[in-house]
């Protein structure tokens, strides 16, 4: 919950800048489509939590999930140059000119999160493929107030723009975590990770095996990220755009306490699952987690507390803080479908079955868009409450597609 818990603290940071319309807004723009662009990074996790079975593999990850960092970080570096931002972002997204003018540095400091992501993806699953993850929660809360010192600094001594401010004080926070957790995990792969597993077969060892395990969840995850971008261009075009742009990261930071550890649940579905009783045993933690997850954020929606959160904490006001409390209400449901949504990927990567984690993705994007579309020609709702909307129906969609397809594993129904 450390690593999402930054967001906030960032968007709390940029409420309180000089126009934090236009801060928050900026921000948005940058992470969304820095996400979208890095997003295939992101499953690495996954795969080395899945295969580091000895140095062998380990090696064939390293060496690709360099190779898919340095790619990374060039067509970011690629969309920064002047001429493509401009026919990305104002152009393509239609995101207002003057927001779309401070995100242009803030993606430009983003272009280095391929390198943070491969790093973190490596390390965090050789610590919890070797039963070693509390490292992962020293660096990670070593992260966020990493992050909250930096920002803090920076506004008292510096006069860089909030949003410009709030990615190089992320970044900062992310080098702290990949020193934390880097000697622990070399010390696992000395110690623990053997030199050779005479059960993997040879043809195992080589790069198209790990890539025919990775791809289709990164295609998974790199359609999941693409969702950002649709719904900001959504939202771009439905009145009010800039208010809802600026509310929309604020509601579905929040949500994200809620949802990330849920989304990490993910690597312990891939490390546990087994058989059947093991998924059982899997299932009943992940639906317990999501429930008390899931309320949670029901008695953070609900007064007096929500508005100490949105108000005081948050510092937001007036339409902002009205738009933003609205849609943390729309995402409540989130933890369920993100609970669900990672037991079910985890039974898929367990056994061997990724292309169907890659068609469920194709699933909620297709929904997704014909929800925004719907929204934006039809007319008669407010941009965020069209995006939001149209967000969790996708997710509910994926949910039912990735239900139907695992029910018929022998660990599910044994």
């Amino acid at each position: 919950m450390f690593f999402p818990l930054a967001a906030p603290i960032v968007n709390a940071a940029l409420a309180r800048t000089a126009d934090p319309e236009v801060a928050l807004a900026a921000y948005a723009v940058g992470r969304g489509l820095s996400n979208a662009l890095v997003s295939p990074l992101f499953s690495l996790r996954q795969v080395t939590t899945a295969l580091a079975r000895d140095q062998r593999i380990l090696a064939t990850i390293r060496r690709w999930s360099a190779l898919l960092a340095v790619g990374a970080t060039g067509i970011l570096f690629a969309v920064f140059l002047p001429t493509v931002y401009r026919l990305v972002v104002p152009g393509l997204m239609g995101i207002p000119e003057r927001i779309a003018a401070v995100a242009w540095p803030v993606l430009g400091v983003l272009a280095l999160s391929p390198l943070m992501v491969v790093g973190r993806g490596y390390y965090q699953g050789v610590l919890v493929r070797y039963d070693r993850s509390g490292p992962i929660g020293t660096g990670a809360l070593l992260y966020v107030l990493g992050t909250a010192l930096l920002l803090v600094l920076g506004t008292a001594f510096t006069s860089i723009e909030g949003a410009l401010l709030a990615a190089l004080a992320l970044l900062g926070g992310q080098v702290l975590y990949m020193a934390v957790v880097w000697p622990p995990c070399r010390q696992v792969i000395r110690r623990l990770v053997p030199a050779q597993d005479r059960d993997l077969r040879p043809d195992q060892l080589g790069g198209r095996y790990l890539l025919g395990f990775y791809w289709p969840l990164a295609l998974a995850t790199v359609l999941l990220s693409l969702s950002e971008p649709l719904l900001q261009a959504g939202m771009a075009r439905l009145p009010q755009a800039g208010l809802a742009l600026a509310a929309y990261p604020v509601c579905t930071a929040l949500s994200w306490l809620a949802g990330v550890p849920l989304w990490n649940a993910q690597q312990l579905a891939i490390a546990q699952i087994r058989d059947r009783p093991s998924f059982v045993a899997v299932r009943r933690f992940i639906l317990s987690a999501s429930l008390v997850l899931t309320g949670a954020m029901l008695l953070m929606a609900l007064p007096p507390l929500s508005g100490w959160i949105f108000g005081g904490l948050m510092g937001l006001s007036g339409p902002i803080e009205e738009l933003a409390l609205l849609g943390f209400r729309l995402l409540v449901p989130m933890p369920l479908l993100m609970g669900g949504r990672s037991l079910y990927h985890g039974v898929l990567i367990s056994q061997d079955a990724t292309l169907h984690a890659r068609t469920g993705a194709l699933v909620r994007v297709t929904v997704l868009v014909l929800g925004l579309g719907g929204g934006v020609y039809g007319g008669g709702m407010h941009g965020l409450v069209v995006a939001l909307v149209a967000s969790q129906a996708s997710a509910l969609a994926e949910l039912v597609y990735l239900h139907l397809r695992v029910r018929g594993f022998a660990v599910v129904s044994g």
